[in-house]
């Protein structure tokens, strides 16, 4: 088993810096190249990372380095041609998510995937949390029996005046506030309960010109559980990303926020509560949350040890055949089966 591995950047964002932040931070990992667009961003990280080479293009980056594994931050558009291009090299990668723009783009990366596997994952971080690790656990012990109906949703404040710039471009982002951060949601929805069969959305622009500020949809699950999806970033009063989810099943409640998972059980006739700082287990380096550590240590000890990380681009596929069906339904007014998207 090879103790190091030679990793390289493209993109150095905010999540490019806070991924290479905790990737310096293992003794597993040498971070040795950053491909960014960004010249005056090379001036400065010269100066902190005299070690580490920088490139303008990613592909001259592949091309000269002996990379073991990459990370791809950059803006949405860019995720399936970079990942295309290291599974040519046959080099294992991380992208952020979502997957791609829309599913039509994705498909020539999945074919290359079967052509030449390399290990790969999304950054569906929220696996990692606590607390959803947690309300995971309960699902599945089976105590709440069959789950009935949900509600859901993620708001932040983000958009509260007319918007413009690459983050509101449907051709670089794919969409609005649904496909750029409520894949979340959808993320952790499809995780707790199982494949979204049918959905039924609507989507409102209010702020921004190309995309969404607002969207709902109706969700019927293959396993009979329906329910709710609302997410928008043009709320006021949300400083930082909030989740809830809501589920009344047939034995019990429970309710899923980032700082708790509630669980109401009928036989017992009250309310245990778990809190993030109860069931919090302590990281190495605390950069933006100790899931994204959890998240880098997972795609880290895969490539070490050859195995899958339960992620990878089949996985955030699914949940993007998701976000898309929810933008057709609410372009053609009706309800309409995921399956069909991206077949």
């Amino acid at each position: 088993m090879k103790k190091k591995l030679n990793v390289g950047l493209v993109g150095m964002g905010k999540m490019g810096i806070l991924h290479g932040g905790i990737l310096c931070s293992m003794d597993s990992v040498v971070p040795v190249a950053v491909a960014d667009t960004e010249t005056m961003l090379h001036s400065f990280a010269k100066s902190i990372l005299p070690q580490m080479n920088f490139y303008k293009d990613y592909r001259e980056m592949l091309e000269k380095e002996r990379l073991d594994l990459v990370y791809i931050t950059v803006p949405t558009v860019l995720h399936p041609p970079i990942a295309e291009a290291c599974v040519e090299k046959g080099i294992p990668f991380f992208v952020e998510k979502p997957l791609g723009i829309s599913c039509e783009q994705c498909v020539p990366l999945i074919r290359k995937l079967r052509e030449k596997p390399v290990i790969n994952m999304v950054g569906y971080v929220l696996h990692f949390q606590d607390v959803v690790r947690k309300a995971r656990a309960i699902v599945q012990s089976g105590v709440l029996g069959e789950p009935i109906h949900l509600k859901s949703y993620m708001y932040v404040t983000q958009t509260l005046s007319k918007s413009g710039g690459t983050k509101y471009k449907k051709s670089v982002m794919g969409g609005g506030v649904l496909n750029v951060v409520a894949t979340h949601l959808v993320d952790i929805l499809v995780w707790l309960f199982g494949d979204i069969a049918q959905v039924q959305g609507s989507v409102k622009s209010y702020h921004s010109h190309e995309v969404e500020d607002f969207a709902h949809s109706y969700l019927r699950f293959r396993s009979g559980l329906e329910g709710y999806l609302d997410t928008s970033w043009s709320l006021r009063g949300y400083r930082l990303p909030e989740i809830k989810i809501e589920v009344e099943a047939e034995k019990g409640r429970l309710i899923l926020t980032e700082d708790y998972v509630k669980l109401f059980l009928d036989a017992s006739g009250r309310w245990e509560s778990f809190f993030k700082q109860t069931l919090y287990e302590g990281v190495e380096i605390d950069v933006g949350g100790p899931e994204f550590t959890r998240e880098d240590r997972h795609m880290v000890d895969s490539v070490l040890n050859g195995k899958e990380t339960g992620l990878d681009v089949l996985y955030a596929y699914e949940i993007q055949r998701v976000t898309d069906a929810i933008y057709r339904s609410a372009q053609m007014g009706q309800m309409i089966e995921v399956k069909n998207i991206g077949a």
